[in-house]
């Protein structure tokens, strides 16, 4: 008796244990934690390398969102997309792209398979953040969002994931955040916090990609231009701008 006791009590301890170690890995890291505030307070501004660093560290901690990394931008700077969905949806793209290719163009396809697409596809969302350099915000937006939606079991939450796959492009113009956080971070609490960035706010382009939008002669351009029109043709677009006053 005494030693299906231990056994009992043994068991108990593993099970605590385990139970605690599912916890701890699933566990997913906020913005404020990351990066030491909370994002939109004041006289604070994570840049894009600190945001590559905590979307990389998410992306493994959470089964509803793929980070992918589509290359670098004139400066070097990688250009991240992220793909969050319910993690069924996330296991099945292809099946979700060939829905979504059929009803972006359905010539010669049999209304049968219309139908198909229409009843087991999904919605295909795209939003991106940062397309102007000195608009701030928007990027730091981006990580709370994020965070709310790998986190949150609501029932909305749970419709979205399900029902969506979403695509964030998180900063548009990587290399123009760069320069101006940097800039901003290295005067802020001085007499020149506000002062404009005393050179342009883009190696090639000045301070944005939609100017470029018509050429697509940026790396930035080409990787977005691949997720709206080559690749996912969403149903839905949405570019987050930023209200006065910028920092600039």
């Amino acid at each position: 008796m005494k030693f299906f006791k231990l056994m009992a009590f043994s068991l108990m301890i593993i099970a605590g244990f385990a139970f605690n170690l599912m916890a701890q890995e699933t566990k997913i890291t906020s913005p404020e934690e990351f990066f030491g505030f909370q994002m939109g307070e004041d006289r604070k501004l994570a840049n894009w390398h600190k945001l590559v660093e905590y979307y990389q560290l998410i992306g493994p901690e959470s089964d509803r969102m793929s980070v992918v990394d589509m290359g670098d931008t004139e400066m070097g700077n990688p250009f991240l997309a992220l793909y969050i969905s319910s993690p069924e949806n996330l296991a099945n793209l292809d099946q979700i792209k060939a829905y979504n290719d059929k009803l972006v163009d359905p010539r010669g396809i049999p209304s049968a398979e219309i139908d198909q697409a229409v009843e087991n596809g999904k919605a295909i969302v795209v939003q991106s953040f940062g397309i102007h350099s000195n608009e701030v915000a928007a990027p730091q937006t981006a990580a709370e969002t994020v965070y709310d939606m790998l986190t949150r079991d609501d029932e909305d939450m749970m419709r979205i994931l399900n029902e969506t796959l979403s695509i964030f492009i998180p900063a548009f113009n990587p290399d123009g955040q760069l320069m101006v956080v940097d800039w901003y971070n290295s005067n802020v609490g001085t007499e020149y916090e506000t002062s404009p960035l005393p050179w342009v706010y883009h190696k090639y382009i000045g301070h944005d990609t939609n100017r470029d939008a018509f050429a697509t002669n940026m790396a930035s351009s080409r990787y977005g231009a691949e997720i709206l029109f080559t690749q996912w043709n969403p149903q839905s677009y949405m570019d987050h701008h930023h209200e006065m006053p910028l920092v600039c």
